[in-house]
Parts: C-alpha cells; sequence; structure tokens
C-alpha cells in the first residue's frame, strides 16, 4: 500500500472513532437515545472511512469551486463507480443505514432489538470489507475481541424476522389498542428500506405510512407490501470479531420491478403501482441542492446530459394552468457518475451562450 496522506489518516482514525463509539452504544446497559446514537455513529463512521479512501485517490473530498464536502450519497456514488470498493449490496445496505440516520436525527424512528442488532453487526461487517479494499487492513488489526455488538438472540433468516416485526406491529394496529403512533415509528424503517432497494432513497411522508397500516389492517401480507425487502436474504458467517451479516439480494427471488405505462408485467411476480410525482419528486431546487451546484449550473448539466429526453430521468405534469417539471433519483445518479469528468463551468459557459443566441435569433 502506499504511504498514507495525512488527511487520509485523520479521516480513517475518525472513522474508527466513530466505529467504536457505535459499539459501545449499543452494547450499553440502557435505552435512552440508543437507537438514534447507534445509528448516527454507524452512517459517520463510514462517512470519514469513505471520504479517507477517496481523499487518499483524489486528494480532495470538496465538491468543486466549493467549501463543501461530498455529501453521503456522494461518497457512495465514487466508492462504487470509481474506487471499486463497494458492491452494489455494500452501497445498499450503506444507503439504508443513512435513510435510517437521517430519520432518527430528523423524525422519529423506533427499531426492535434484532433490527438495531442487524444493522449494528452489517455495518461492522462492511466496515471491515471495506477497510481491507481500500487499505490492505481488518479490523481485527484494531479492535481488541470483545468489541463487538452483541445480542442474546441475533436473527438468522430475513424471513422469519420480518413476520416477527409484521406480527408485532399488527398488535399495535388492532383495535382498540391506541398504539398507532408506534406503530407508524415502526413501519418507517422498512419504507425507508423498500425506498433504497426502489432506487429513490425518499424519508416516507405520513401519508405513505398511513396507507401501508390500513394495508395491513386489511390482512395483506409483508412481502406483498414490502416485495423489495422480500427478495433480501442475510449471510451469517464466522465468529466472534470475524462474525459477519450481510444483506444481500437473492439471485433465484422473483423479479420485483416497476412496471412503466404500456409496458406488459412480464414475468414478474409482484407489480408495484407508483404514484408518478413521487417517482419524479425532486424539482429544479432539490436536485440542484443534492448535486451541491446552484440551480443554474445544474440546469446546464441536465441539458448537457439529455436528462429532459430520458423518460426515466425527467417527467413534466400538468393540471390545468399549473405545470410541474420532476426529476428522478436516476437523474441525480447520473449528474453525480458524470459530475466528475465534466467541466461544469465551460458547461455553464456553454449553455448560456446557446440561450443568448436562441433569445437573440
Amino acid at each position: 500500500m502506499p504511504r498514507l496522506r495525512r488527511e487520509t489518516s485523520r479521516f480513517k482514525r475518525q472513522g474508527f472513532n466513530s466505529l467504536l463509539l457505535a459499539i459501545e452504544l449499543f452494547n450499553r446497559p440502557h435505552n435512552t437515545s440508543r437507537t438514534e446514537a447507534v445509528l448516527f455513529f454507524l452512517q459517520h463512521a463510514f462517512e470519514m472511512l469513505l471520504k479517507a479512501a477517496i481523499y487518499q485517490e483524489r486528494r480532495t473530498v470538496h465538491v468543486p469551486r466549493s467549501q463543501l464536502t461530498y455529501r453521503f450519497d456522494k461518497c457512495l456514488a465514487i466508492a462504487r463507480s470509481e474506487l471499486g470498493i463497494l458492491t452494489e449490496d455494500m452501497a445498499t445496505t450503506l444507503s439504508i443505514l443513512d435513510g435510517y440516520r437521517d430519520c432518527a436525527m430528523h423524525y422519529l424512528l423506533e427499531m426492535s432489538e434484532e433490527g438495531l442488532y442487524l444493522q449494528a453487526q452489517a455495518a461492522v461487517t462492511i466496515f471491515d470489507d471495506v477497510l481491507q479494499r481500500a487499505f490492505g487492513e481488518r479490523v481485527a488489526e484494531h479492535l481488541p475481541e470483545r468489541v463487538l455488538p452483541i445480542s442474546t438472540s441475533p436473527p438468522v433468516e430475513i424471513h422469519l424476522f420480518m413476520d416477527k416485526e409484521f406480527s408485532q406491529i399488527r398488535d399495535l394496529v388492532a383495535p382498540g389498542r391506541r398504539r398507532r403512533a408506534e406503530a407508524k415509528a415502526r413501519i418507517r424503517p422498512y419504507l425507508i428500506m423498500e425506498s433504497v432497494l426502489e432506487g429513490k432513497s425518499e424519508q416516507p411522508t405520513d401519508a405513505r405510512v398511513s396507507r401501508v397500516i390500513k394495508r395491513i389492517k386489511r390482512g395483506e401480507d409483508w412481502q406483498a407490501i414490502f416485495p423489495g425487502v422480500a427478495t433480501l436474504r442475510l449471510d451469517t458467517t464466522g465468529h466472534g470479531l470475524s462474525f459477519s451479516v450481510r444483506f444481500t439480494r437473492q439471485s433465484s427471488a422473483a423479479p420485483v420491478r416497476i412496471v412503466r405505462e404500456g409496458e406488459e408485467a412480464g414475468d414478474a411476480a409482484l407489480v408495484r403501482e407508483v404514484n408518478l410525482l413521487d417517482r419524479y419528486s425532486m424539482g429544479l431546487y432539490d436536485l440542484a441542492d443534492k448535486v451541491g451546484l446552484g440551480r443554474n449550473k445544474t440546469l446546464a448539466l441536465v441539458h448537457h446530459l439529455g436528462l429532459q429526453a430520458d423518460a426515466e430521468c425527467f417527467r413534466e405534469f400538468r393540471h390545468k394552468s399549473i405545470r410541474y417539471k420532476g426529476y428522478s433519483p436516476k437523474a441525480l445518479q447520473r449528474i453525480q457518475e458524470a459530475l466528475p469528468s465534466l467541466n461544469v463551468d465551460q458547461i455553464w459557459r456553454d449553455y448560456r451562450l446557446s440561450r443568448q443566441q436562441q433569445s437573440g435569433a
């Protein structure tokens, strides 16, 4: 391995510090803000570790011509597409963790003991994987053997775990229980997971949570409500500090996909109807904020990449005199993947010149 840059070492050390805090908080003997604290430090541990790997390669973790550093989703995109230190399953698991952290920090989220354990143990597993791929090191070289998330009843099969979870949620929404608020907080993690698996990475609205509760009350099975989650499986191997948990997509699972307008369902075993306004949920300002650029430069990138001509990236809605232009998560992904190789200032100048020529014609 090449000699680590000074900033690389600092990022990596901070990543280890946050991982240790997350494990310590997971194993604490009381539950005061335990879930929120564990999720916060796990996410922070990965942001620092990924920035260490990115800085070592690029000598920067800043958005071009900005004081802002890369957002977490940008770090995931670089680590997967450019550095090759994340697989698709690893990136998906970390996107889910990021969604949980956002919900825990900014709203209300509840997780069962088994659910929190799965996230903590999967995080330790991926941290070890990334550390080895990026720096040729293993977590066991830095942590004592005793340092692990500890559970008296770790889940070993995702479907048994989900059956138990939704049995408890059904009890919460049963007539006369008056525990709807608790049920909504328990449902949010699975809506976040489903959203990530659909490629959207959005926080669930109260309206969407309420729709899930109605479906649960009607007796629908969780696999029909969350078809993406139903394709997951747990890979558990090893023991002690080498024990690992990974979320993976089942290659033999029945296809679960969104069927677009005018398209036949084909071999899809489960088809989900999607509100188009949910799919194309970002306006230009939202897109610019996530990209980390101004609105005008983001619009220039949209035209440069031809996103408005791609039906999977852009859609325009009209209702009477109201017009709404919406961008999908795929549009954001295409910009983030292309951005490192683009000269944004030149693209903006060319776009501005073409607009001036069009207005003068």
